[in-house]
Protein backbone atom coordinates (compact mmCIF):
# COMPACT_ATOMS: atom_id res chain seq x y z
CA UNK A 1 0.00 0.00 0.00
CA UNK A 2 1.47 3.54 -1.51
CA UNK A 3 0.45 6.62 -0.41
CA UNK A 4 -0.43 9.23 -2.80
CA UNK A 5 1.29 12.47 -2.04
CA UNK A 6 -0.31 15.70 -2.77
CA UNK A 7 -3.64 13.49 -3.10
CA UNK A 8 -6.72 13.48 -1.24
CA UNK A 9 -10.53 11.25 -1.06
CA UNK A 10 -12.72 14.23 -2.23
CA UNK A 11 -15.43 12.71 -0.15
CA UNK A 12 -13.78 12.77 3.06
CA UNK A 13 -10.12 14.82 2.63
CA UNK A 14 -8.06 11.70 3.66
CA UNK A 15 -4.76 10.78 1.86
CA UNK A 16 -5.27 8.54 -1.38
CA UNK A 17 -3.06 5.04 -1.38
CA UNK A 18 -2.26 2.94 -4.31
CA UNK A 19 -2.95 -0.76 -3.92
CA UNK A 20 -1.97 -4.29 -5.63
CA UNK A 21 -5.77 -5.90 -5.87
CA UNK A 22 -5.09 -9.09 -7.21
CA UNK A 23 -2.95 -7.76 -10.13
CA UNK A 24 -4.81 -4.78 -10.71
CA UNK A 25 -3.62 -1.38 -9.68
CA UNK A 26 -5.83 0.76 -8.16
CA UNK A 27 -5.81 3.93 -6.72
CA UNK A 28 -8.73 5.04 -3.65
CA UNK A 29 -9.80 5.80 -0.16
CA UNK A 30 -9.96 3.19 2.23
CA UNK A 31 -11.90 5.03 4.38
CA UNK A 32 -14.82 5.56 1.75
CA UNK A 33 -14.04 2.15 -0.30
CA UNK A 34 -13.87 3.94 -3.13
CA UNK A 35 -11.49 2.43 -6.10
CA UNK A 36 -10.35 3.46 -9.70
CA UNK A 37 -8.87 1.08 -11.65
CA UNK A 38 -6.39 2.72 -14.17
CA UNK A 39 -8.74 2.51 -16.95
CA UNK A 40 -11.08 5.05 -14.84
CA UNK A 41 -13.50 2.27 -13.66
CA UNK A 42 -15.01 3.14 -10.26
CA UNK A 43 -15.36 0.19 -7.36
CA UNK A 44 -15.97 -0.92 -3.77
CA UNK A 45 -13.42 -3.27 -2.12
CA UNK A 46 -15.02 -6.66 -0.67
CA UNK A 47 -15.62 -5.64 3.65
CA UNK A 48 -12.53 -8.48 4.18
CA UNK A 49 -10.33 -6.55 2.55
CA UNK A 50 -10.74 -3.06 3.40
CA UNK A 51 -10.41 -4.78 6.49
CA UNK A 52 -7.58 -6.09 5.77
CA UNK A 53 -6.00 -3.13 4.43
CA UNK A 54 -7.18 -1.32 7.34
CA UNK A 55 -5.17 -3.79 9.72
CA UNK A 56 -2.11 -3.28 7.40
CA UNK A 57 -2.44 0.62 8.01
CA UNK A 58 -2.59 -0.12 11.79
CA UNK A 59 0.37 -1.88 11.75
CA UNK A 60 2.25 0.12 9.75
CA UNK A 61 1.62 3.06 12.10
CA UNK A 62 2.81 1.02 15.42
CA UNK A 63 5.65 0.41 13.98
CA UNK A 64 6.77 3.78 12.68
CA UNK A 65 6.76 3.30 8.95
CA UNK A 66 3.36 5.57 8.14
CA UNK A 67 4.72 5.38 4.56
Amino acid sequence: MLGMPGSSCKQCNQPLVEIDHRGERLTGCPKCNRWQAAIGEWCRLASDDIAALRALKATKTETGNAG
